[in-house]
Protein backbone atom coordinates (compact mmCIF):
# COMPACT_ATOMS: atom_id res chain seq x y z
CA UNK A 1 0.00 0.00 0.00
CA UNK A 2 2.85 2.37 0.83
CA UNK A 3 4.51 1.67 -2.52
CA UNK A 4 1.24 2.28 -4.39
CA UNK A 5 0.75 5.50 -2.47
CA UNK A 6 4.26 6.72 -3.39
CA UNK A 7 3.67 5.83 -7.05
CA UNK A 8 0.43 7.82 -7.05
CA UNK A 9 2.13 10.78 -5.40
CA UNK A 10 4.94 10.63 -7.95
CA UNK A 11 2.44 10.50 -10.79
CA UNK A 12 0.53 13.49 -9.44
CA UNK A 13 3.77 15.42 -9.06
CA UNK A 14 4.75 14.59 -12.66
CA UNK A 15 1.33 15.72 -13.84
CA UNK A 16 1.73 19.05 -12.03
CA UNK A 17 5.20 19.55 -13.49
CA UNK A 18 3.94 18.70 -16.98
CA UNK A 19 1.16 21.25 -16.47
CA UNK A 20 3.80 23.84 -15.56
CA UNK A 21 5.79 22.91 -18.68
CA UNK A 22 2.66 23.25 -20.77
CA UNK A 23 1.82 26.68 -19.36
CA UNK A 24 5.39 27.89 -19.96
CA UNK A 25 5.34 26.62 -23.53
CA UNK A 26 1.86 27.96 -24.21
CA UNK A 27 2.78 31.41 -22.94
CA UNK A 28 5.96 31.45 -25.03
CA UNK A 29 4.09 30.47 -28.18
CA UNK A 30 1.38 33.04 -27.49
CA UNK A 31 3.74 36.01 -27.08
CA UNK A 32 6.64 35.03 -29.35
CA UNK A 33 5.26 36.52 -32.58
CA UNK A 34 3.50 39.61 -31.20
CA UNK A 35 6.50 40.52 -29.02
CA UNK A 36 8.88 39.88 -31.92
CA UNK A 37 6.95 42.23 -34.18
CA UNK A 38 7.16 45.00 -31.60
CA UNK A 39 10.82 44.40 -30.74
CA UNK A 40 12.76 41.73 -32.62
CA UNK A 41 15.26 41.25 -29.78
CA UNK A 42 12.44 39.95 -27.58
CA UNK A 43 12.22 36.76 -29.66
CA UNK A 44 15.55 35.54 -28.29
CA UNK A 45 14.50 36.48 -24.75
CA UNK A 46 11.20 34.58 -25.02
CA UNK A 47 12.91 31.52 -26.49
CA UNK A 48 15.64 31.45 -23.82
CA UNK A 49 13.15 31.85 -20.96
CA UNK A 50 10.92 29.12 -22.39
CA UNK A 51 13.83 26.68 -22.75
CA UNK A 52 15.11 27.51 -19.25
CA UNK A 53 11.67 26.89 -17.75
CA UNK A 54 11.29 23.60 -19.64
CA UNK A 55 14.77 22.57 -18.51
CA UNK A 56 14.02 23.13 -14.82
CA UNK A 57 10.70 21.27 -15.01
CA UNK A 58 12.21 18.34 -16.87
CA UNK A 59 15.20 18.18 -14.54
CA UNK A 60 13.06 17.53 -11.45
CA UNK A 61 10.93 14.80 -13.01
CA UNK A 62 12.58 13.15 -16.02
CA UNK A 63 16.27 14.21 -16.27
CA UNK A 64 16.94 11.48 -18.83
CA UNK A 65 14.74 13.44 -21.28
CA UNK A 66 17.43 16.13 -21.34
CA UNK A 67 19.99 13.88 -23.01
CA UNK A 68 20.15 14.34 -26.81
CA UNK A 69 20.77 11.65 -29.39
CA UNK A 70 24.31 10.24 -29.08
CA UNK A 71 25.21 10.95 -32.70
CA UNK A 72 24.15 14.57 -32.20
CA UNK A 73 26.29 14.82 -29.04
CA UNK A 74 29.29 13.39 -30.87
CA UNK A 75 28.84 15.73 -33.84
CA UNK A 76 28.48 18.79 -31.62
CA UNK A 77 31.55 17.87 -29.54
CA UNK A 78 33.43 17.48 -32.82
CA UNK A 79 32.24 20.94 -33.89
CA UNK A 80 33.34 22.48 -30.57
CA UNK A 81 36.73 20.81 -30.80
CA UNK A 82 37.18 22.06 -34.34
CA UNK A 83 36.12 25.62 -33.42
CA UNK A 84 38.53 25.61 -30.48
CA UNK A 85 41.38 24.31 -32.64
CA UNK A 86 40.91 26.85 -35.43
CA UNK A 87 40.10 29.88 -33.28
CA UNK A 88 43.04 29.38 -30.90
CA UNK A 89 45.66 28.24 -33.41
CA UNK A 90 45.04 29.36 -37.00
CA UNK A 91 42.51 32.23 -36.81
CA UNK A 92 44.17 35.66 -36.67
CA UNK A 93 40.95 37.58 -35.97
CA UNK A 94 41.13 38.21 -32.19
CA UNK A 95 37.50 39.39 -31.76
CA UNK A 96 36.39 36.24 -33.62
CA UNK A 97 38.18 34.01 -31.13
CA UNK A 98 36.71 35.92 -28.20
CA UNK A 99 33.09 35.65 -29.37
CA UNK A 100 33.08 32.31 -31.19
CA UNK A 101 31.79 30.09 -28.40
CA UNK A 102 29.05 32.52 -27.46
CA UNK A 103 27.63 32.09 -30.95
CA UNK A 104 28.15 28.33 -30.95
CA UNK A 105 26.39 27.93 -27.59
CA UNK A 106 23.18 29.56 -28.82
CA UNK A 107 23.28 27.30 -31.86
CA UNK A 108 23.75 24.42 -29.42
CA UNK A 109 20.62 25.48 -27.57
CA UNK A 110 18.51 25.02 -30.72
CA UNK A 111 20.22 21.71 -31.55
CA UNK A 112 19.56 20.48 -28.00
CA UNK A 113 15.87 21.40 -28.14
CA UNK A 114 15.55 19.59 -31.46
CA UNK A 115 17.41 16.41 -30.48
CA UNK A 116 16.31 15.89 -26.86
CA UNK A 117 12.92 15.13 -25.30
CA UNK A 118 12.82 18.44 -23.47
CA UNK A 119 9.35 19.28 -24.79
CA UNK A 120 7.85 15.86 -24.09
CA UNK A 121 4.92 15.98 -21.63
CA UNK A 122 3.55 12.42 -21.39
CA UNK A 123 0.68 13.14 -18.97
CA UNK A 124 -1.00 15.93 -20.96
CA UNK A 125 -3.36 16.53 -23.84
CA UNK A 126 -3.03 19.66 -25.96
CA UNK A 127 -6.57 20.60 -26.93
CA UNK A 128 -5.99 24.35 -26.46
CA UNK A 129 -2.86 24.51 -28.63
CA UNK A 130 -4.70 25.32 -31.84
CA UNK A 131 -6.79 28.10 -30.28
CA UNK A 132 -3.81 29.81 -28.65
CA UNK A 133 -1.79 29.70 -31.85
CA UNK A 134 -4.71 30.94 -33.91
CA UNK A 135 -5.23 33.93 -31.62
CA UNK A 136 -1.51 34.74 -31.67
CA UNK A 137 -1.29 34.48 -35.47
CA UNK A 138 -4.43 36.52 -36.12
CA UNK A 139 -3.30 39.23 -33.70
CA UNK A 140 0.14 39.30 -35.31
CA UNK A 141 -1.26 39.53 -38.83
CA UNK A 142 -3.63 42.33 -37.80
CA UNK A 143 -0.93 44.27 -35.98
CA UNK A 144 1.58 43.86 -38.80
CA UNK A 145 -0.96 44.89 -41.44
CA UNK A 146 -1.82 48.00 -39.41
CA UNK A 147 1.83 48.97 -39.02
CA UNK A 148 2.73 48.35 -42.68
CA UNK A 149 -0.25 50.27 -44.04
CA UNK A 150 -0.10 53.17 -41.56
CA UNK A 151 3.68 53.73 -41.65
CA UNK A 152 4.36 52.09 -38.27
CA UNK A 153 1.91 54.37 -36.46
CA UNK A 154 1.78 52.26 -33.28
CA UNK A 155 5.55 51.98 -33.09
CA UNK A 156 6.06 55.71 -33.66
CA UNK A 157 3.42 56.53 -31.03
CA UNK A 158 4.95 54.26 -28.39
CA UNK A 159 8.49 55.52 -29.06
CA UNK A 160 7.48 59.17 -29.32
CA UNK A 161 8.49 59.48 -32.98
CA UNK A 162 5.23 60.76 -34.46
CA UNK A 163 7.05 63.76 -35.90
CA UNK A 164 9.36 61.55 -37.95
CA UNK A 165 8.47 61.58 -41.66
CA UNK A 166 8.57 57.79 -41.85
CA UNK A 167 9.99 54.62 -40.32
CA UNK A 168 11.90 52.00 -42.28
CA UNK A 169 9.57 49.06 -42.76
CA UNK A 170 12.60 46.77 -42.68
CA UNK A 171 12.32 46.81 -38.87
CA UNK A 172 9.43 44.35 -39.27
CA UNK A 173 11.35 41.93 -41.52
CA UNK A 174 12.40 39.57 -38.71
CA UNK A 175 8.85 39.35 -37.40
CA UNK A 176 7.51 38.79 -40.91
CA UNK A 177 9.98 35.93 -41.40
CA UNK A 178 8.81 34.37 -38.14
CA UNK A 179 5.19 34.70 -39.28
CA UNK A 180 5.66 33.01 -42.65
CA UNK A 181 7.49 30.11 -40.95
CA UNK A 182 5.21 29.60 -37.94
CA UNK A 183 2.12 29.89 -40.13
CA UNK A 184 2.74 26.33 -41.42
CA UNK A 185 2.37 24.39 -38.14
CA UNK A 186 -0.61 26.62 -37.35
CA UNK A 187 -2.15 25.74 -40.73
CA UNK A 188 -1.76 22.06 -39.94
CA UNK A 189 -3.55 22.37 -36.61
CA UNK A 190 -6.37 24.46 -38.11
CA UNK A 191 -6.69 22.05 -41.04
CA UNK A 192 -6.68 19.04 -38.70
CA UNK A 193 -9.50 20.63 -36.69
CA UNK A 194 -11.56 20.67 -39.89
CA UNK A 195 -11.40 24.44 -40.53
CA UNK A 196 -10.07 24.14 -44.08
CA UNK A 197 -11.34 27.52 -45.26
CA UNK A 198 -9.77 29.17 -42.23
CA UNK A 199 -6.44 27.53 -43.11
CA UNK A 200 -6.64 28.90 -46.67
CA UNK A 201 -7.53 32.35 -45.32
CA UNK A 202 -4.49 32.32 -43.00
CA UNK A 203 -2.18 31.32 -45.85
CA UNK A 204 -3.53 34.08 -48.11
CA UNK A 205 -3.23 36.59 -45.26
CA UNK A 206 0.41 35.64 -44.66
CA UNK A 207 1.18 36.09 -48.35
CA UNK A 208 -0.54 39.48 -48.44
CA UNK A 209 1.39 40.60 -45.36
CA UNK A 210 4.63 39.56 -47.05
CA UNK A 211 3.79 41.65 -50.13
CA UNK A 212 3.05 44.70 -47.97
CA UNK A 213 6.41 44.55 -46.22
CA UNK A 214 9.94 45.48 -47.18
CA UNK A 215 11.32 41.95 -47.54
CA UNK A 216 11.39 40.35 -50.99
CA UNK A 217 12.75 37.19 -49.39
CA UNK A 218 9.54 36.87 -47.36
CA UNK A 219 7.45 36.85 -50.54
CA UNK A 220 9.74 34.29 -52.17
CA UNK A 221 9.70 32.15 -49.01
CA UNK A 222 5.89 31.95 -49.01
CA UNK A 223 5.81 31.00 -52.70
CA UNK A 224 8.59 28.40 -52.42
CA UNK A 225 7.09 26.89 -49.26
CA UNK A 226 3.71 26.59 -50.97
CA UNK A 227 5.29 24.90 -54.01
CA UNK A 228 7.16 22.52 -51.69
CA UNK A 229 3.92 21.74 -49.82
CA UNK A 230 2.09 20.85 -53.04
CA UNK A 231 4.96 18.73 -54.35
CA UNK A 232 5.33 16.95 -50.99
CA UNK A 233 1.64 16.12 -51.00
CA UNK A 234 1.90 14.58 -54.49
CA UNK A 235 5.48 13.24 -54.56
CA UNK A 236 6.70 13.08 -50.94
CA UNK A 237 9.89 11.04 -51.36
CA UNK A 238 10.93 12.74 -54.58
CA UNK A 239 10.41 16.22 -53.09
CA UNK A 240 12.31 15.46 -49.89
CA UNK A 241 15.16 13.92 -51.88
CA UNK A 242 15.24 16.91 -54.22
CA UNK A 243 15.42 19.34 -51.28
CA UNK A 244 18.25 17.39 -49.61
CA UNK A 245 20.28 17.15 -52.83
CA UNK A 246 19.70 20.82 -53.65
CA UNK A 247 20.71 22.06 -50.19
CA UNK A 248 23.83 19.89 -49.93
CA UNK A 249 24.85 20.55 -53.54
CA UNK A 250 24.37 24.31 -53.22
CA UNK A 251 26.21 24.39 -49.89
CA UNK A 252 29.21 22.61 -51.38
CA UNK A 253 29.32 24.66 -54.60
CA UNK A 254 28.31 28.05 -53.20
CA UNK A 255 31.82 29.62 -53.33
CA UNK A 256 32.10 28.86 -57.06
CA UNK A 257 28.52 29.98 -57.72
CA UNK A 258 28.90 33.29 -55.89
CA UNK A 259 32.27 33.92 -57.51
CA UNK A 260 30.51 34.19 -60.88
CA UNK A 261 26.98 35.24 -59.92
CA UNK A 262 27.75 38.97 -59.86
CA UNK A 263 29.23 38.78 -63.34
CA UNK A 264 26.24 36.85 -64.65
CA UNK A 265 23.89 39.57 -63.41
CA UNK A 266 25.90 42.51 -64.76
CA UNK A 267 23.84 42.82 -68.00
CA UNK A 268 20.70 43.49 -65.91
CA UNK A 269 22.39 45.30 -63.00
CA UNK A 270 20.50 48.54 -63.74
CA UNK A 271 17.10 46.93 -63.20
CA UNK A 272 17.98 44.80 -60.16
CA UNK A 273 16.74 46.23 -56.84
CA UNK A 274 19.61 47.87 -54.91
CA UNK A 275 19.17 45.48 -51.96
CA UNK A 276 19.54 42.47 -54.27
CA UNK A 277 22.61 43.87 -56.04
CA UNK A 278 24.13 44.66 -52.63
CA UNK A 279 23.67 41.00 -51.62
CA UNK A 280 25.31 39.82 -54.85
CA UNK A 281 28.31 42.04 -54.09
CA UNK A 282 28.55 40.83 -50.48
CA UNK A 283 28.38 37.22 -51.64
CA UNK A 284 31.06 37.86 -54.25
CA UNK A 285 33.45 39.34 -51.68
CA UNK A 286 32.83 36.40 -49.35
CA UNK A 287 33.41 33.90 -52.16
CA UNK A 288 36.72 35.55 -53.09
CA UNK A 289 37.84 35.26 -49.46
CA UNK A 290 36.75 31.62 -49.29
CA UNK A 291 38.71 30.73 -52.43
CA UNK A 292 41.82 32.26 -50.81
CA UNK A 293 41.45 30.18 -47.62
CA UNK A 294 38.99 27.32 -48.23
CA UNK A 295 39.96 24.71 -45.62
CA UNK A 296 39.95 26.24 -42.10
CA UNK A 297 38.20 29.58 -42.59
CA UNK A 298 38.82 32.96 -40.99
CA UNK A 299 36.81 32.71 -37.76
CA UNK A 300 33.22 33.21 -36.61
CA UNK A 301 32.12 36.81 -37.18
CA UNK A 302 34.99 37.71 -39.49
CA UNK A 303 32.77 39.49 -42.05
CA UNK A 304 32.78 42.78 -40.15
CA UNK A 305 36.59 42.73 -40.04
CA UNK A 306 37.17 41.61 -43.64
CA UNK A 307 38.44 44.57 -45.70
CA UNK A 308 37.40 45.19 -49.29
CA UNK A 309 40.51 45.32 -51.52
CA UNK A 310 40.66 48.24 -54.01
CA UNK A 311 40.46 45.91 -57.00
CA UNK A 312 37.17 44.52 -55.67
CA UNK A 313 35.81 47.86 -54.45
CA UNK A 314 35.91 49.12 -58.04
CA UNK A 315 33.46 46.33 -58.99
CA UNK A 316 30.91 47.13 -56.30
CA UNK A 317 28.22 49.78 -56.43
CA UNK A 318 26.55 49.38 -53.01
CA UNK A 319 28.86 47.22 -50.93
CA UNK A 320 31.38 49.78 -49.72
CA UNK A 321 31.97 48.85 -46.05
CA UNK A 322 32.26 45.41 -44.38
CA UNK A 323 28.98 43.89 -43.25
CA UNK A 324 28.19 42.02 -40.04
CA UNK A 325 27.50 38.76 -41.92
CA UNK A 326 27.23 37.61 -45.56
CA UNK A 327 23.42 37.11 -45.51
CA UNK A 328 23.83 33.51 -46.64
CA UNK A 329 24.33 30.54 -44.32
CA UNK A 330 26.50 28.27 -46.54
CA UNK A 331 28.93 30.98 -47.65
CA UNK A 332 29.11 32.25 -44.06
CA UNK A 333 30.10 28.80 -42.77
CA UNK A 334 32.62 28.42 -45.61
CA UNK A 335 34.06 31.85 -44.77
CA UNK A 336 34.22 31.37 -41.00
CA UNK A 337 34.87 27.65 -40.55
CA UNK A 338 36.08 26.49 -43.96
CA UNK A 339 35.21 23.27 -45.76
CA UNK A 340 35.89 21.13 -42.69
CA UNK A 341 33.52 23.17 -40.55
CA UNK A 342 30.87 23.05 -43.28
CA UNK A 343 31.10 19.26 -43.38
CA UNK A 344 30.72 18.96 -39.60
CA UNK A 345 27.70 21.32 -39.47
CA UNK A 346 25.96 19.59 -42.39
CA UNK A 347 26.50 16.26 -40.65
CA UNK A 348 25.14 17.64 -37.37
CA UNK A 349 22.03 19.09 -39.04
CA UNK A 350 21.43 15.81 -40.89
CA UNK A 351 21.50 13.85 -37.60
CA UNK A 352 19.08 16.33 -36.01
CA UNK A 353 16.67 16.08 -38.97
CA UNK A 354 16.59 12.25 -39.14
CA UNK A 355 13.21 11.98 -37.28
CA UNK A 356 11.55 13.90 -40.14
CA UNK A 357 11.55 10.69 -42.18
CA UNK A 358 8.91 9.25 -39.81
CA UNK A 359 6.38 12.03 -40.49
CA UNK A 360 3.44 11.40 -42.75
CA UNK A 361 0.34 13.03 -44.21
CA UNK A 362 -0.45 16.70 -43.74
CA UNK A 363 2.13 17.07 -40.96
CA UNK A 364 4.93 16.01 -43.30
CA UNK A 365 3.68 18.55 -45.84
CA UNK A 366 3.74 21.41 -43.35
CA UNK A 367 7.12 20.41 -41.88
CA UNK A 368 8.67 20.38 -45.35
CA UNK A 369 7.02 23.71 -46.21
CA UNK A 370 8.29 25.35 -43.00
CA UNK A 371 11.74 23.84 -43.60
CA UNK A 372 11.87 25.28 -47.11
CA UNK A 373 10.90 28.70 -45.75
CA UNK A 374 13.67 28.41 -43.15
CA UNK A 375 16.24 27.22 -45.69
CA UNK A 376 15.50 29.92 -48.25
CA UNK A 377 15.42 32.70 -45.66
CA UNK A 378 18.71 31.46 -44.24
CA UNK A 379 20.17 31.47 -47.75
CA UNK A 380 19.34 35.09 -48.54
CA UNK A 381 18.67 37.06 -45.36
CA UNK A 382 20.04 36.44 -41.88
CA UNK A 383 23.33 35.47 -40.34
CA UNK A 384 23.72 31.81 -39.42
CA UNK A 385 24.49 32.58 -35.75
CA UNK A 386 22.01 35.43 -35.16
CA UNK A 387 20.13 34.83 -31.91
CA UNK A 388 16.76 36.08 -33.14
CA UNK A 389 16.97 33.93 -36.26
CA UNK A 390 17.97 30.84 -34.29
CA UNK A 391 15.11 31.57 -31.87
CA UNK A 392 12.59 31.49 -34.73
CA UNK A 393 13.90 28.08 -35.74
CA UNK A 394 13.88 26.89 -32.13
CA UNK A 395 10.26 27.93 -31.53
CA UNK A 396 9.24 26.22 -34.79
CA UNK A 397 10.88 23.02 -33.59
CA UNK A 398 9.11 23.25 -30.23
CA UNK A 399 5.77 23.73 -31.95
CA UNK A 400 6.17 20.71 -34.21
CA UNK A 401 7.24 18.59 -31.22
CA UNK A 402 4.02 19.62 -29.48
CA UNK A 403 2.02 18.70 -32.57
CA UNK A 404 3.64 15.26 -32.57
CA UNK A 405 2.34 14.73 -29.03
CA UNK A 406 -1.07 16.30 -29.61
CA UNK A 407 -1.73 14.22 -32.72
CA UNK A 408 0.24 10.95 -32.37
CA UNK A 409 -0.76 9.60 -35.80
CA UNK A 410 1.38 12.22 -37.60
CA UNK A 411 4.31 9.77 -37.40
CA UNK A 412 4.70 6.21 -38.61
CA UNK A 413 5.24 5.09 -35.00
CA UNK A 414 3.66 6.44 -31.85
CA UNK A 415 5.67 8.68 -29.52
CA UNK A 416 8.61 8.68 -31.88
CA UNK A 417 10.08 11.86 -30.48
CA UNK A 418 13.89 11.99 -30.69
Amino acid sequence: TLIISKVKMGKKFSEKVDTAKWLITLFALAVFLPAGLMAKQSMAVVFILAVFGLFLCTLVTRPSFLIPNKTVIFSFVLLCGYVAFTHYTTVTCTPCADKAFGKVLFFALVIWVASSRLVLMPTLKFSSLCNVLLISIIFSISYLALELVMDAYVYRTVTGRLSDPSVALSRFNRGTSALIILIWPTLFLVFHKGFKLAAVFLLISAFCIATLGDSNSAIASVILALIAAVLTWIYPRFTLGLIIITVIGFSLLVPIIFLHLLEWFQPVANIIPPSTLDRLEIWHRSAVAVIEQPVLGYGIGVSRYLPIPPELASLYKYFTVPTTHPHNAPIQIWLELGSIGLGIILLLICFVCVPMKNLRGECRVTVVAASVAIIFTGFVSYGFWQETWLSIIGMTVILFKLIEQAIPDVTTSANNIP
